[in-house]
């Protein structure tokens, strides 16, 4: 159903359209059966009229016409079973009914009603006088008002449902109050819906909506809640983990190549919960995020000195094209999704390979695209890596470097908080991944808004 409104009016007209119609055809087929009742009555009178004039001590008359001016009508007087008298339109002697009683048939190009009256005062019942009127006439008049009632109808048709239209809006106000409270909601909060005014049949909508709006906020919470305990109680075990290796290692009491495994494993471990923490901290709650104004290209320029150990380790080639790119957003967020996208690229690009950080500014929003040299992301695997948890190839990832699933889905969920896009394709340059955000201008109040 595309419309709620347009859905009501067009019932509304068909049904006043039908309704109407039937009425019209059920007033046509009354007028008529009243219109056939009135002909039998004028045909009886006319009969009765021309047995007490004509028949009346006139039982031998010359075989004439009588004159009759009327167009509509005509008769016919048999005696003997022969045609004794007519009218001027009436038909000749093969013209004969046999039967007493009302007729309807076909003469002259018209519809006559019939009238076949034996001579009450005719004990021999040999005297018959056939009487006629035209009954298309009356037909015609019923069809003309048939037509008449029924025209208004279709003339007011396009003011009857633009009052119709008018009326279903007023009635669905209360609907489009909700929508737009609904549309105005900024992410991740949960407080009840308040709508006054609220009609009956919208008020069990609206408390079932708030219902509903409470158990999402107990759910997030307690997702919330976990994250976080789980991350911080880990924390201190793995970092004293850390420790206990990095000393068992300088002891020598562990081969290197058997300590490796255990190291890497810790600093997947730790990777993970960092990423855990960070997607904590930028869950939707009830507020909404820290905005202001940033200079996305300093922040690009911290991520880059930041990783400078990591890449420089590799012998990479980080390549930083950022001119000043002011954006509306949350500072942890933006410098979140910048390291995450940088440290993938340093990750997955091989030891000596290129990387490109581009951001560009314009009147609509910020584009930020990084470029490696990489192996890339397969088409079919590009909306994969945006779920949790989820590595291409899983732990047997053919670059053998730690990760734990979450990098990008967390640039995912960064991206949409600020209202942006974000797409994975081929770097023509470089030939690896290029990864392209676009965050568009967010007003003063907030990205969440």
């Amino acid at each position: 159903m595309a419309s709620i409104r347009s859905f009501l009016v067009i019932v509304l007209l068909s049904t006043i359209c039908l309704v109407n119609f039937a009425a019209a055809i059920n007033g046509y087929r009354s007028s008529l059966r009243e219109a056939d009742s009135l002909l039998h009555k004028q045909l009886q009178e006319t009969a009765q009229l021309l047995e007490g004039t004509l028949l009346d001590g006139a039982a031998d008359y010359a075989n004439t016409e009588l004159a009759s001016t009327s167009e509509h009508a005509w008769f016919q007087i048999w005696q003997q079973q022969r045609l004794r008298l007519r009218s001027p339109l009436a038909p000749g002697p093969d013209f004969a009914l046999q039967d007493a009683g009302f007729h309807r048939l076909s003469f002259n190009g018209h519809s006559w009603m019939v009238l076949v009256h034996p001579a009450h005062h005719d004990t021999a019942g040999q005297r018959v006088i056939v009487v006629a009127q035209r009954a298309d006439i009356y037909q015609g008049l019923m069809e003309r008002m048939l037509l008449e009632s029924i025209l208004p109808i279709v003339w007011v048709l396009p003011l009857l449902g633009l009052v119709i239209w008018m009326i279903v809006g007023f009635g669905l106000r209360p609907l489009n109050r909700l929508a737009r409270l609904l549309r105005s909601r900024r992410g991740g909060d949960f407080t009840p819906l308040q709508l006054h005014g609220c009609p009956e049949e919208l008020d069990e909508v609206v408390r079932s909506t708030n219902t509903l709006l409470a158990e999402l906020a107990r759910a997030f919470e307690r997702e919330q809640r976990f994250a976080a305990d789980a991350a911080h109680e880990l924390r201190t075990p793995l970092a004293a983990l850390k420790v206990n290796l990095h000393n068992l290692a300088q002891e020598g009491r562990i081969p290197g190549d058997d300590i490796k495994p255990l190291m890497d494993s810790t600093e997947r471990m730790g990777h993970a919960i960092e990423q855990l923490l960070a997607l904590y901290r930028l869950a939707p709650g009830e507020g909404s995020l820290p905005v202001q104004l940033l200079d996305l290209a300093a922040l690009a320029r911290e991520v880059v000195a930041d990783s400078y150990p990591q890449w420089e380790a590799r012998q990479q080639q980080v390549e930083l094209d950022a001119r000043t790119a002011n954006v509306r957003g949350d500072r942890f967020a933006l410098q979140t999704l910048l390291r995450n996208l940088l440290d993938n690229a340093i990750k997955y690009t091989p030891e000596g390979g290129q990387i490109q950080l581009q951001i560009k500014a314009s009147s609509a929003g910020v584009e930020v695209r990084l470029e490696d040299s990489g192996p890339g992301i397969p088409e079919d695997a590009r909306l994969r890596v945006f779920d949790r948890f989820y590595r291409l190839g899983g732990d047997r990832h053919a670059s053998k470097t730690i990760g734990s699933g979450l990098g990008l889905s967390i640039v995912d969920h960064i991206v949409r908080l600020h209202h942006g896009t974000i797409e994975l394709g081929h770097s023509a340059a470089l030939g690896g991944l290029q990864v392209r955000v676009w965050l568009p201008v967010l007003p003063a109040a907030g990205a969440g808004e």
